[in-house]
């Protein structure tokens, strides 16, 4: 048995609340902790993420995390709970997700896979130029879809953009940098 401050005191710990750490290695140990960090694409202040480091690391240089994102490695983005960045040291957990996901085991992953079938060449033209040209912004890409993707919502007529988000969920593609606020594939 523990006190109620003792308790108030652990939960703020483990929640990386108690005081900033400075440096990289800290804002690692952060999500680590937490798990992931979850990207929110709407932004009032600034991005859900970078919020959730200040709360926990105080004032941090930016550069930092773009650092451990874009140049060494060790985080990635991938699909968690939700879109999030994620410890590459974690990846063998993630990669069993994107196997299953390629697999078709579920009605949702059964329609993608059917969709990117119907579209193998706009699958084989998105891969093909990042391949010959390296990373590349959606609107680089020309739709050249059969089949476009049929949504209620957010993403009708959004065919290369679906095209990359379901390679990106398979683990074919990953996000190589973030400029201006939009993925490079």
């Amino acid at each position: 048995t523990i006190s109620a401050k003792s308790a108030r005191r652990l939960a703020v710990s483990a929640q990386r609340l108690n005081g900033p750490a400075p440096g990289p290695a800290a804002m690692l140990d952060v999500i680590r902790q937490l798990g992931c960090l979850q990207l929110d694409p709407v932004s009032a202040v600034t991005p859900s993420h970078r919020l959730v480091l200040f709360s926990r690391l105080g004032t941090y240089p930016q550069a930092d995390l773009d650092r451990l994102l874009w140049q060494e490695r060790s985080l990635f983005e991938y699909w968690a709970h939700a879109a999030s960045i994620v410890l590459t040291e974690d990846y063998p957990i993630h990669r069993e997700t994107m196997r299953r996901y390629g697999r078709g085991e579920t009605p949702w992953s059964r329609r993608v896979q059917g969709w990117i079938g119907e579209n193998e060449a706009l699958r084989r033209q998105v891969v093909g130029m990042i391949r010959r040209h390296g990373a590349q912004p959606a609107r680089a890409f020309e739709d050249s879809s059969a089949q476009p993707w049929v949504s209620g919502g957010w993403n009708s007529g959004r065919n290369v953009d679906r095209m990359l988000a379901f390679l990106w969920l398979k683990g074919d593609l990953m996000v190589a940098r973030r400029e201006g606020g939009h993925r490079w594939w």
